[in-house]
């Protein structure tokens, strides 16, 4: 009885989902070399759907932009990433940006095709913009810790902290400027 006890349990282990995902960590300069631009900005509009083949739900974000941070930027921007819920079939996608319409976020944006948008490095280039109770605006990291994240290099992974939001801008500025992304 026993060993049926063991066998079903690790039959039960066997068959689980083992759905996990995996993401290089990006820190401020990477994401500045692999962005066109960086904006602040507020969802306006959010809708799920299916991908034109049918197989992976997909969830484009309109972004009013409030300001460019550096690049080139409309002032519409949309985003598509991963998951999202489709008349009810739901679809997590952990690691890939989530949006919610009139949320205030800085994204780091790569150019896709057709107009749209991704958000560099996933949830990396992904801040939500958040007041505290004395109304000082901060940049909070959108990552959730349930990703797997690994470093280029190797070192441990340390998440990025809450940063004011001006001088969350004015380090990218800076960084942007140094690498030749913003000239003087």
């Amino acid at each position: 009885m026993k060993r049926l006890l063991i066998a079903v349990l690790l039959f039960a282990l066997a068959a689980a989902p083992m759905a996990a995902s995996t993401f290089v960590a990006m820190r401020t300069p990477e994401l500045i070399a692999d962005s066109q631009a960086a904006v602040q900005g507020q969802v306006l509009k959010v809708h799920s759907f299916w991908s034109p083949s049918g197989r992976i739900v997909v969830t484009e974000a309109l972004v009013r932009v409030e300001e460019t941070i550096f690049g080139d930027a409309p002032s519409i921007v949309r985003v598509q990433t991963f998951g999202g819920n489709v008349d009810g079939f739901i679809v997590e996608a952990d690691g890939f940006p989530k949006f919610e319409a009139g949320q205030r976020m800085v994204l780091f944006l790569s150019p896709e095709k057709d107009g749209v948008a991704r958000v560099t490095g996933y949830q990396f280039g992904q801040f939500h913009v958040q007041r505290d109770k004395a109304g000082v605006e901060f940049a909070v990291p959108a990552l959730d810790l349930g990703t797997n994240v690994v470093t280029k290099d190797g070192k441990p992974f340390a998440r990025p902290q809450a940063v004011r939001l001006d001088t969350f801008k004015d380090r990218v500025r800076e960084t942007a400027r140094r690498s030749g992304r913003i000239e003087n």
